[in-house]
């Protein structure tokens, strides 16, 4: 056992169970309506990932790929990416690869977290990297770390293609 990810997991479980274990009920019952309200925090999401049972986790793939309303397709997203394995990651990837509205969602979401950044600051970027001017030199490197995130594997996809195309704007000079 990771003792270090268990002791974070249980601060998180004490700091946003409440919530999440409201959700994961939810979820439990076929219920989405909550995660169609506002896009759910990194913390929640890896309370939420790590309470999800087998149907509730079958529910948020259904839900990812044919929610009715972005919010609830980038939160079932953003709970399924801290899932642990490779078949969740990949099926996020897919729907991140695919589905810009959920794409503009999560890379808004990295951004503002990763990059300490206001939200609508950071939906402006996710529109329009160029946009980043002198603050692109910060932002490739907090994009750079959030791409070695063992526990998202959205934020690694986000953080990847947002380096990408912001690569052109950087100065590789010393």
């Amino acid at each position: 056992m990771n003792r270090r990810a268990f002791l974070s997991l249980s601060t998180l479980v004490a700091t946003h169970g409440k919530i999440a274990g409201e959700l994961t009920a939810s979820m439990a019952g076929g219920d989405c309506g909550p995660l169609t309200t506002v896009q759910t925090t990194h913390a929640t999401d890896l309370v939420i990932a790590s309470l999800a049972d087998i149907p509730t986790t079958a529910r948020l793939h259904k839900w990812m790929s044919d929610g009715g309303s972005p919010l609830l397709r980038v939160n079932a997203a953003g709970i399924l990416a801290k899932r642990p394995g490779r078949g969740s990651a990949a099926a996020v990837a897919s729907v991140l690869a695919h589905d810009s509205e959920v794409r503009h969602l999560y890379s808004t979401a990295v951004l503002a977290r990763a990059g300490k950044l206001d939200w609508d600051v950071a939906g402006s970027l996710a529109v329009d990297l160029t946009t980043a001017g002198p603050r692109a030199g910060f932002v490739a490197a907090r994009l750079a770390a959030e791409a070695l995130n063992p526990r998202d594997a959205g934020a690694r996809w986000c953080a990847a293609a947002m380096l990408r195309d912001l690569t052109p704007l950087l100065s590789w000079e010393n």
